[in-house]
């Protein structure tokens, strides 16, 4: 199942409704490591259902049970993310095959150097475009590629920095991949659009950071106020927090119904910060969002 986290400029069209059953896939498992010092307990492995955007600021391995192979997406803090992968390959057979890197910033890729120089011979991915520490394998987006069993497919995304890449992970091709956007979806809303040519921008700027999603949510609803899906979320946040936990994951089904930033289509976001067009919509619902408080 291929999936497209990128939006056209044009109004959606009408597609036909998958038919892939909605559930987890079976081979892989995905280890959160909190980066510098965020404030919320470890919740060291989640088994993650349907197509599930991870977002928050922590790095990420992607364990195939099947195969006893491990990936790393963006593990920017090496002595928060060692650790722990010494702890997944002190396992039997276990390998680490490779780091996936969704852009050029420290908070992203600051851990590469490092994580190669404690397990040599990885692969690295990351953009073309970016200085991407140690890279092996430089990426537009539109690529699909093997580490180990798994199955890496690169979507371009370019609005939080030019080349900025998420990732779609797949174990189980009967099962919705894994979507790892890097800075480029939050819960809830959209980071900084350092990209400023948003003219030629595909993507209705998907984002994803645990960190702010209070603040994104709130910013959905000043927006939006007659929507009740963005006050569900809103609580299941605020109960999250009180429990010290992440406020990830979440769907892109979630996502599209309290995100104003997948929803520049939608006559609610036009009417709230006008534009006449779906980039222009995005770029007041941006300048909205930076002068919120």
């Amino acid at each position: 199942m291929t999936v497209h986290a990128h939006f056209s400029t044009e109004a959606p069209r009408k597609v036909k409704k998958s038919k892939v059953p909605q559930r987890s896939d079976p081979h892989l498992r995905v280890r959160l490591v909190p980066m510098f010092d965020d404030n919320y307990g470890t919740v060291p492995v989640i088994l993650v259902n349907a197509l599930t955007v991870l977002m928050d600021h922590v790095g990420f391995l992607v364990i195939d049970e099947a195969n006893q192979h491990v990936v790393a997406v963006d593990p920017a803090q090496p002595s928060a993310m060692i650790p722990v992968l010494e702890e997944e390959l002190s396992k039997p057979g276990r390998e680490f095959l490779g780091i996936l890197t969704t852009h050029g910033h420290a908070d992203h890729c600051g851990g590469n150097v490092a994580i190669v120089d404690k397990f040599p011979d990885l692969l690295v991915a990351g953009p073309h475009n970016e200085v991407i520490p140690r890279v092996t394998k430089s990426l537009k987006g539109g690529e699909e590629f093997k580490i180990g069993a798994m199955t890496i497919e690169v979507l371009a995304v370019p609005c939080h920095t030019k080349g900025h890449l998420a990732y779609l992970i797949s174990g189980d091709p009967s099962t919705p991949p894994l979507l790892f956007p890097g800075d480029t979806l939050f819960v809830g809303g959209c980071a900084i659009i350092r990209y400023k040519d948003l003219s030629v921008l595909g993507c209705a700027c998907n984002e994803g950071g645990g960190r702010y999603t209070m603040a994104n949510l709130r910013f959905a609803l000043s927006v939006d106020p007659t929507n009740a899906a963005v006050r569900d979320k809103i609580n299941w946040a605020k109960l999250r927090r009180s429990k010290n936990l992440p406020t990830i994951p979440s769907t892109l089904r979630e996502e599209m119904a309290y995100n104003p930033f997948l929803r520049v289509h939608d006559d609610v976001i036009v009417n709230a910060v006008g534009g006449t067009d779906p980039v222009a919509v995005l770029a007041n619902l941006r300048r909205k969002k930076d002068s919120f408080i």
